[in-house]
């Protein structure tokens, strides 16, 4: 989302004006779900993507005629074959798509745009709001933090605490609707190595909306040069990760380091944390005896095979190169962050 918004500044910035593109509803089979964007401009599209295909194309289509009308619109794109709202896609679902026109001479949309930016090195939890406006007028943008308002253009609604959603929602208020989704969220993943499958993972987490933090003690491998995508890398002894690390309730651990010894200790660290993922690489013979000093530790087979426990570590997909194995973790990241807590 950040390199979405990035975009739009941007444009905003060189006097260009775009539309945001946004599905705010689906029903059946559809490519992408509510949430999915792109941003286009007038000679097509600049960032993002809301499933491709010729729904997406169409809708490309659509943002570029708006951009001429500088007005917003809401259009649905059915995607079952033989109906007379028949596009030529045969998914079998139907798709609500919002566009929203960001005019540049409007201060109150690039300050929305230029503090959601900033917004994303916070550890706080960020909601984007837009108002499924259709027609001409101004835009309504929001963004909305736990605390309440934090930016506005246009007329702020009286209920803010409703849009904050877990994930992409319509919500009405009165006579007016609104879209919301989680822009920046609190959490990071805290990924304990910084060799292959670290260098793997760290870039497609970033990509999927994920911050990362990556700690080693290898002053070599754990640089901002060696991962640009990361939140921050941190250098240290393992043995002294509590005295650099704080870990919430919110956040994931993945343990993926160069040694048993290492692994233990970043496990036995996390494990006394509140992380509500943590995940362990390694075979079922190097976990035996990663658990069997654990529970030498004190910690019972109950907090070591509990549901927040992941180990091995990802989805099982036969993964074996680095790059496999970073795309079984982010699966498996993906599925833990849709799900709710255990005690949810």
């Amino acid at each position: 989302m950040k390199g979405l918004l990035t975009i739009i500044q941007d444009a905003l910035l060189q006097k260009q004006p775009v539309v945001l593109v946004t599905i705010v509803g689906s029903a059946g089979s559809t490519p992408r779900g509510a949430g999915s964007r792109m941003v286009v401009g007038a000679e097509g599209c600049l960032y993002g993507t809301i499933g491709g295909g010729i729904s997406e194309h169409l809708a490309e289509e659509e943002a570029k005629t708006l951009i001429r009308e500088k007005r917003s619109q809401m259009k649905t794109y059915s995607l079952h074959p033989s109906e007379e709202a028949d596009i030529g896609a045969v998914c079998g679902g139907d798709v609500s798509v919002h566009f929203q026109y960001l005019d540049p001479d409007d201060r109150g949309i690039g300050e929305v745009i230029q503090t959601g930016i900033g917004c994303f090195t916070a550890r706080e939890n960020l909601w984007l709001v837009s108002q499924l406006v259709i027609g001409p007028g101004p835009a309504s943008l929001g963004l909305v933090g736990a605390a309440g308002l934090v930016r506005w253009t246009g007329s702020v609604p009286q209920d803010l605490r409703a849009f904050l959603t877990p994930q992409g929602t319509q919500i009405g208020q009165g006579e007016k609707r609104y879209f919301s989704e989680p822009l920046v969220r609190a959490s990071f993943v805290y990924v304990f190595g910084a060799g292959h499958v670290a260098r793997e993972l760290v870039p497609l987490l970033a990509r999927l909306n994920f911050r990362c933090i990556v700690f080693d003690d290898r002053e070599s491998l754990v640089c901002p040069e060696r991962f640009p995508d990361a939140e921050k890398t941190v250098l240290g002894d393992f043995s002294a990760i509590p005295s650099l690390v704080q870990i919430t309730q919110e956040d994931y651990v993945v343990v993926v380091t160069r040694s048993h010894g290492c692994d233990f200790q970043a496990a036995a660290f996390a494990l006394g944390t509140p992380a509500r993922y943590i995940g362990i690489i390694g075979s079922r013979t190097k976990l035996k005896v990663i658990r069997e000093k654990l529970r030498a530790l004190g910690f019972t087979q109950e907090v070591i095979a509990g549901e927040r426990v992941h180990a091995p570590i990802g989805l099982a997909i036969k993964s074996e190169t680095p790059a496999e194995i970073g795309v079984s973790i982010a699966g498996e990241l993906i599925l833990a962050r849709a799900s709710p807590r255990p005690e949810e």
